[in-house]
């Protein structure tokens, strides 16, 4: 018996509470599964009205239009939205004879992704932190031939450069030049400096692994995507607790979906997916916030496309047009 099976306890109709907009007032069915609220993916499907269903297998099923699209699988943390991987907070349910997701996940992952951030009042100007991680004493992880304090300050300077000079755009960084700069001291430049945005760049490492994730902190109660729920890894109720960036749960992962999607436009690379973790600058930012891990150093193949300039550069436009897609603005705003 599959062990996420559940048998249904009851349901119930619930306004499931989105964001203001054209489907303010729209209600989800939502039904009471082992503690948990749940609604089908196919009526996700026809709330954000994602066309039929094609099964590719009994394990998987693809909602595709023109403008969007939805792929689920069974038992799965893993979702893509619009062509973007996705890691939920609880994998998907199937329970007589369909599919399942968590209200939390609808309201949090998918609902914010499908209408783009919810209708919000932009600023005039937008300030943007880019964050290189790490500097000075803390070098970061390391590659055969470079160190990846210097890797993120060259991409977020290039990142810089894109940006300046574009309309209603505001842009700083937390270092300059290769210094020690303390996590918390990150977190105060983005209160001083009142960040609109906040965007750390790093590179990763493991082993033989490859490709770009990009990270915004998981919503209040539930799990990071290192942690996987009912597997005995659970986070105790002080780690999941509501934290000052939850605030933007919705802004979160929208940017960091602009930006994992940019990213992988731009490389090819391989999707590890919008992740979630409570890293300090995450939790702490107190505007909309992602770090992203913009490919692994310990692989040897990506290493030696990060060595060279043109896909640094690759990378730090890709990042700066997520940023503009989140913005909603273009480089033709872009002044002289």
């Amino acid at each position: 018996m599959n062990r996420y099976r559940c048998r249904v306890v009851g349901s119930l109709c619930v306004g499931v509470v989105l964001a203001s907009g054209a489907f303010a007032q729209a209600t989800l069915k939502s039904h009471r599964i082992g503690g948990k609220s749940y609604v089908t993916v196919g009526d996700v499907a026809g709330f954000y009205h994602l066309g039929r269903a094609i099964r590719e297998r009994n394990q998987r099923i693809t909602y595709r239009t023109a403008t969007a699209s939805l792929v689920v699988e069974a038992n799965s943390r893993e979702i893509q939205l619009d062509g973007v991987g996705h890691w939920l907070s609880t994998p998907v349910l199937t329970a007589r004879g369909e599919f399942w997701l968590t209200t939390s996940d609808i309201l949090k992952t998918i609902d914010p992704v499908l209408r783009h951030g919810g209708v919000r009042a932009a600023p005039a100007t937008l300030t943007i932190l880019v964050d290189p991680g790490h500097g000075g004493r803390d070098e970061g992880t390391h590659g055969a031939h470079t160190r990846e304090k210097d890797m993120t300050l060259d991409v977020a300077t290039r990142v810089l450069h894109y940006l300046s000079g574009v309309t209603g755009l505001h842009t700083l960084m937390t270092r300059a030049s290769d210094v020690t700069t303390p996590l918390e001291q990150r977190v105060e430049l983005c209160q001083s400096d009142h960040a609109d945005l906040y965007v750390s760049i790093h590179f990763n490492s493991g082993g033989v692994a490859d490709g770009i994730e990009t990270y915004c902190v998981p919503p209040a109660g539930e799990p990071t995507t290192a942690h996987a729920p009912y597997e005995g890894e659970r986070e105790s109720a002080s780690e999941v607790a509501a934290v000052t960036n939850n605030r933007f749960d919705a802004l979160n992962v929208w940017l960091a979906h602009c930006i994992q999607q940019s990213l992988l436009l731009a490389t090819h690379a391989n999707d590890r997916g919008v992740r979630r973790a409570r890293f300090y600058v995450l939790r702490n930012a107190p505007c909309p916030a992602v770090l992203v891990e913009a490919g692994f150093l310990s692989n040897r193949a990506e290493e030696a496309k990060i060595l060279t300039p043109e896909y640094r550069e690759a990378l730090a436009r890709a990042i700066a047009d997520g940023i503009l897609v989140y913005a909603g603005k273009t480089t033709e705003g872009r002044q002289p």
